[in-house]
């Protein structure tokens, strides 16, 4: 028998979208991704032995000037510390130190490219790696400008587990199931998850005045007494328009096979923040 949370698509916001700690999977990405640094120097020098040379020289810059040890001890004539990803899998490291080494790793990387190949960035290479493998595992950060940031903050994880917590069934359904496709493997369905996160805010629009639509559900709102401020009831008309445009394919068909535009994890996350953040705003109006 399928337990309560599977029966009812029960999703967390925060064990979907991560920040703050590193899961197995997010360490093994990063991991993988240092594997193939060989390979982006071997791009750019034309030897592989020249190029696992030169991974060896940043593994023992990390030595030197991340972790501090002696540079005589990094080698003894045959073999040397491998450094990043023995550090990255260390449990005892805490992540934000696990950061730390990757844009230690990113700053050699761009010093390598300034002397030697500006015009084939290994780091700019090893950077898409990591971010590609950080928006596919729903990791919080980004590397942008050689820094690694946060996209995600904690504040925006509350606002979609305090919709989902306050709400009525129907509507926590359509932001379960939103969370559910945003974080759906290998690839996320970030278009079905924007049109439940317009759909939760529908079926509020619905419980709390009978209307199918946002716009007759804010008129009837304010004529029951609901004060909005019209820019803001304007911003979201707005955004409730983007849902409808027919070349996304978010409440429509596709107007080819292609689609003229494909809503990315950025918009999908953006509108179940804003949907989840607007149905929690209309609940305290309400």
């Amino acid at each position: 028998m399928a337990l309560f949370s599977e029966r009812y698509g029960y999703t967390k916001a925060s064990d979907v979208i991560i920040r703050e700690k590193i899961t197995p999977e997010i360490q093994n990405a990063i991991c993988s991704c240092y594997d193939k640094l060989p390979d982006l120097f071997n791009e750019v020098i034309a030897y592989y032995q020249d190029a696992k040379t030169e991974y060896k020289n940043l593994e023992e810059y990390l030595w030197v000037y991340f972790l501090n040890e002696r540079a005589a001890n990094f080698s003894d004539g045959y073999q040397y510390h491998v450094v990043a990803t023995v550090y990255i899998e260390d449990k005892s490291n805490a992540w934000y130190k696990k950061l730390d080494i990757i844009e230690k790793t990113i700053q050699y990387l761009r010093n390598f490219d300034a002397k030697n190949h500006k015009f084939y960035p290994v780091a700019s290479n090893f950077i898409k790696l990591l971010n590609s493998a950080f928006e596919r595992l729903n990791f919080a950060y980004r590397i942008i400008n050689d820094e690694i940031v946060e996209i995600t903050s904690e504040q925006e994880i509350k606002t979609i587990e305090t919709a989902i917590e306050n709400s009525a069934r129907n509507i926590k359904m359509h932001l379960n199931r939103a969370l559910e496709l945003y974080a759906q493997r290998p690839d996320g369905d970030y278009r079905n998850s924007i049109k439940e996160s317009i759909s939760a805010v529908e079926a509020f629009c619905r419980e709390k005045t009978g209307e199918n639509t946002l716009g007759k559900a804010l008129n009837k709102l304010e004529k029951n007494g609901i004060v909005f401020p019209d820019v803001l009831k304007h911003a979201f008309d707005k955004l409730y328009a983007y849902t409808n445009q027919p070349d996304a394919g978010i409440r429509h068909a596709l107007m080819d096979d292609t689609g003229v535009y494909t809503p990315k994890a950025e918009e999908a996350i953006f509108m179940l923040v804003s949907c989840s953040a607007f149905i929690n705003y209309l609940n305290k109006k309400a």
